[in-house]
């Protein structure tokens, strides 16, 4: 699959015409980190014009070449044929990595060996496609460090599409490194090409260049130096004229030319003749002797495969197929060094003379040949995968090897169409049909649940459809459909409860099961009460084993909802979290912590987010590490962290929105405007929000009432306190439709009752307090009750509202409550200065900016100094800190960095480039004063002690 990188294969034509071409390359190429995308009908030369700027460009670069097989080569294919030149090693028949201690699969670079290993490994289990990708960019980035690095790709139309969307992926993040991407793509019709490739061309570092036809004159001087004397210019004329300026037909007729040898006494017409079919259609083809075809076929359907193995697709012997095979050479038809073709046009014109029946028949066979030889099973997949109709059951076999090894590879589009050919097979396969499901579940979630819902309306046992259910409802939470999941998951559980039997394996079923309609009926509103009364009496699990303990976290998730007392529920979420099991996709730890952290039990809860986030890190898994990050920053504005809460926020939303581009997904864009409401950027916040695309988002259970949360906030933080109070009454509305009774879930009426008193509307805001309040005492934590008091005392007028007030500021001391404690310092210090106690006013004032300063809530101390001022007070010590100017992004980079962390070890775990890290470290550090590394420790580590 390699390209030549000198500057002429042998019989190639010289490179005439294209110097307008080579000159906008060359100048394109002057900077690092881009790519050329060379467009084209088959023989234009877009090979032969790659090969002179690899000529220009090889010098001290190091240059890794590959071209792509009609054929297909399974998935990462071609970066496979790139990186092979390297001799890395792969993974072993165990599937250990083997290359882990090579210096270029250091650190994230290990991330890549999937796409590495020549074959699948024995019982492997799926690789995550994003991470796969990010390994791959860290091995290119480690090539480059050393020295300048050339990618060059030939028929890009052929890559398979886990290598084109590498491509694609590498090309958005090659600005800072020395890479240069040189790519040529056919244009004729053919099957619609991927989108990425419209992506590709469209990227501000990629230069297209479409090459045209040669003008006449190129065509004469082409034909002069292929036939050592200037032609007459009729002859000329009849040449351009028949190829049409495509500089390859123009070497075939040159070929045609010299047999002639009489090149004075050409007549045109002869020339038109006798030269145009065969230089136009087929080439020398129709001469070969019927032992000559065969092996010519044979090689054109294998593209390039060992002797032995076309001399038994053309039913001959390897010796006698080796002097057809030179014959071929000689009739310039197979190159002089392999068994592929001069030109893609003449395996096509031999392809093409083949009646259909006899090249399907020839795949078949050669389908045959691959898999008896012990090829990879992707080889012998993609022969299979161009065949018509109904496979044989010996090549479902194979295509579903294939998709396993797809899968491993972290390529599952590839596999979901292997098992897509296998299915036409086997419509009515069970497990093909659940296979299938898994590998669409991120790309087409709904094509997944349709695969779902045909096997479920078979016949299986009840243990299959057990497991059927839990895949379809695992799916139904990626396509927003758990409405259905719940009605599948519930109906299992009533016809299959007495099927099911008492041994381990089935009392496990059963409890995943009803974790399962646990997870499906919280999703959405329109069920919590249902499954609330399904598990209303149902005696919680000792949490013993895994299954049990995804159903305990679950349940505790679901009494958290229903405000149930914090004392009742925190001992089973503790459970959970104390076992560290994070199986079965997680469920126990999420539903664990939702009730832990708001019962004020932070600390847990944040131990575990933060072990899953730097273990999705390490392994590169960017779509569970943006979750749990959106998650923590929840939880760390909760316990008053605005700073640390805007870090995960931005975090989270760089990689789900702009990296991942998920487009339903709701939490990172919340998760990130809610801290920079208090850091004083509302305006910021609404923008962000403004971005939500969701359908039906009014349905769900979590994050329709979080973003109205959201829009509330920011609205009031803008002075909109009456647009304020439209998002929060509706949360309030759509919480009692659900039947969630949890006071802190989303506490509306907390932003409420303080809109109503900014208003002057004392009497709506105590209806709204006292709604809340049985739900708050039963709930029982101090933050809760403190919570309620501040908003009573900043309802209540003269001494009773200031005594309300001092109480929640009392009540609040102390708890996680830390920007609730530093709102009631701050309302309490306005109603006294309103009454006239300066000195008390300037108190709780200076308290108020202490703990805002602390907190990081800039929104807190820009109204808290002004009324210190006006209280007659200085402040004691600045307010303003130079960690403070740090965005999101830049304070997770400058910590890292403190803690010892190599750009590109910040790189990885981020998901971002080196020039992005270095970029963030220069503002970080031209905001805090500093110029070196070292100074950065210092910096950060005084902030430290002020938070601690």
């Amino acid at each position: 699959m390699a390209l030549l990188s000198g500057a002429e294969a042998e019989g190639e034509p010289r490179l005439v015409g294209r110097d307008l071409e080579l000159s906008l390359i060359h100048e394109h190429l002057s900077c690092s980190g881009r790519a050329v995308l060379l467009r084209g009908t088959a023989g234009i030369g877009k090979t032969r014009l790659m090969r002179a700027v690899l000529t220009g460009l090889a010098g001290d670069a190091q240059v890794l070449t590959a071209k792509c097989a009609e054929s297909g080569s399974g998935p990462y294919g071609t970066v496979r044929a790139l990186f092979g030149a390297l001799g890395l090693p792969a993974r072993s028949a165990e599937g250990a990595d083997d290359g882990a201690g090579h210096p270029l699969l250091r650190g994230s670079a290990r991330l890549a060996l999937p796409a590495l290993a020549p074959d699948r490994t024995p019982d492997g289990a799926p690789a995550d496609g994003y991470a796969v990708m990010h390994g791959l960019y860290w091995l290119t980035a480690g090539l480059a460090a050393e020295r300048p690095l050339v990618l060059a790709v030939d028929d890009l139309q052929w890559c398979d599409e886990a290598s084109l969307r590498w491509l694609g992926f590498l090309l958005r993040r090659a600005e800072d490194l020395r890479v240069v991407l040189l790519l040529t793509l056919r244009t004729e019709t053919g099957p619609p090409l991927p989108d990425v490739l419209d992506e590709m061309a469209d990227a501000a570092g990629c230069l297209t260049v479409d090459v045209e036809p040669l003008p006449e004159k190129a065509v004469g001087d082409l034909l002069t130096a292929a036939l050592g004397t200037a032609p007459a210019p009729g002859l000329v004329a009849t040449c351009a004229e028949l190829t049409g300026g495509t500089p390859f037909l123009v070497q075939l007729m040159a070929d045609g030319i010299r047999e002639l040898s009489a090149l004075s006494g050409i007549d045109h017409a002869a020339v038109l003749d006798g030269l145009g079919h065969r230089v136009v259609a087929r080439h020398r083809i129709d001469g070969l002797a019927p032992d000559r075809l065969a092996v010519a076929r044979a090689a054109a359907v294998l593209e390039g495969h060992d002797i032995e193995t076309v001399a038994a697709l053309a039913g001959t012997r390897p010796g006698p197929a080796c002097g057809a095979v030179e014959d071929l050479r000689a009739a310039g038809l197979l190159r002089p060094d392999s068994l592929e073709y001069r030109h893609d046009l003449i395996r096509d014109a031999v392809l093409n003379a083949t009646p259909y029946s006899e090249r399907t028949a020839l795949r078949a066979r050669a389908a045959g040949l691959l898999n008896d030889s012990g090829r990879p099973t992707e080889e012998v997949a993609a022969q299979l995968m161009l065949l018509p109709g109904v496979p044989e059951p010996w090549m479902v076999t194979v295509l579903r090897a294939a998709a396993l090894g797809a899968e491993q590879r972290g390529a599952p589009a590839a596999a979901a169409q292997y098992l897509g050919r296998a299915l036409r097979h086997a419509p009515d396969d069970v497990e093909l049909l659940s296979v299938s499901a898994r590998t669409l579940v991120h790309s087409d979630p709904r094509a997944a649940l349709r695969h779902l819902e045909h096997a479920l309306s078979l016949d299986t046992d009840p243990r299959t459809r057990c497991l059927l259910v839990l895949q379809y409802a695992v799916t139904s939470l990626a396509a927003q459909n758990s409405l259905r999941a719940f009605e599948l998951v519930d109906q299992a559980l009533e016809s299959t409860g007495t099927e099911l039997g008492d041994s381990p394996a089935d009392r496990a079923l059963r409890t995943r099961m009803e974790a399962m309609l646990l997870v499906s009926g919280l999703d959405e509103k329109s069920t919590l009460r249902r499954v609330g009364e399904r598990f209303r009496d149902q005696a919680p699990p000792r949490g013993e084993t895994a299954e049990e303990r995804q159903q305990l976290g679950m349940l505790a998730a679901l009494r958290t909802l229903q405000g149930r007392p914090a004392a009742e529920v925190v001992p089973a979420a503790a459970h959970v979290l104390r076992a560290g099991d994070v199986g079965l996709g997680g469920w126990a730890v999420l539903g664990a912590s939702v009730a832990l952290y708001l019962a004020d039990e932070i600390e847990p809860v944040d131990t575990v987010l933060t072990t899953l986030l730097e273990h999705a890190r390490g392994r590169g898994e960017a779509w569970t590490a943006a979750l749990v990050a959106s998650t923590r920053a929840q939880v760390r504005l909760w316990a008053g962290d605005v700073r640390q809460s805007l870090s995960d926020g931005q975090f989270s939303f760089d990689v789900l929105i702009r990296e991942l581009r998920v487009r339903t997904a709701v939490t990172p864009y919340y998760s990130l405007a809610l801290p920079l409401v208090h850091r004083g950027e509302a305006h910021r916040a609404q923008e962000v929000l403004d971005l939500v695309a969701r359908p039906r988002l009014d349905q769900f259970t979590i994050e329709h009432h979080s973003y109205l949360m959201a829009r509330g906030r920011v609205r009031a933080a803008l002075g909109d306190l009456e647009g304020a109070l439209e998002h929060l009454l509706r949360c309030g509305e759509s919480l009692d439709e659900a039947g969630i009774a949890h006071p802190l879930f989303a506490p509306w009426w907390f932003d409420a009752g303080l809109a109503f008193a900014g208003l002057g509307r004392p009497g709506e805001g105590l209806d709204v307090a006292e709604r809340v309040a049985a739900s708050v005492e039963r709930w029982g934590t101090a933050r809760a009750r403190g919570m309620l008091t501040l908003v009573r005392g900043a309802l209540t007028p003269g001494d009773a509202g200031v005594e309300l007030l001092g109480e929640s500021a009392r009540v609040l001391d102390g708890t996680p409550g830390r920007l609730e404690h530093a709102r009631a310092e701050y309302l309490l210090g306005r109603r006294l200065l309103d009454r006239g106690d300066t000195e008390g006013a300037r108190e709780r004032l200076r308290r108020a900016i202490d703990r805002a300063v602390l907190c990081g809530d800039r929104l807190l101390l820009s109204r808290a100094r002004p009324a210190l001022a006006a209280a007659g007070g200085r402040l004691r010590r600045g307010t303003a800190s130079p960690v403070d100017s740090l965005s999101g992004s830049e304070r997770q980079v400058a910590e890292r960095a403190a803690g010892g962390a190599t750009n590109r070890e910040i790189a990885e775990a981020m998901f971002l480039s080196q020039r992005t890290v270095e970029f963030h470290l220069t503002s970080v550090y031209r905001k805090l004063g500093i110029r070196r590394r070292q100074e950065l420790t210092e910096a950060l580590s005084g902030l430290r002690n002020q938070e601690s």
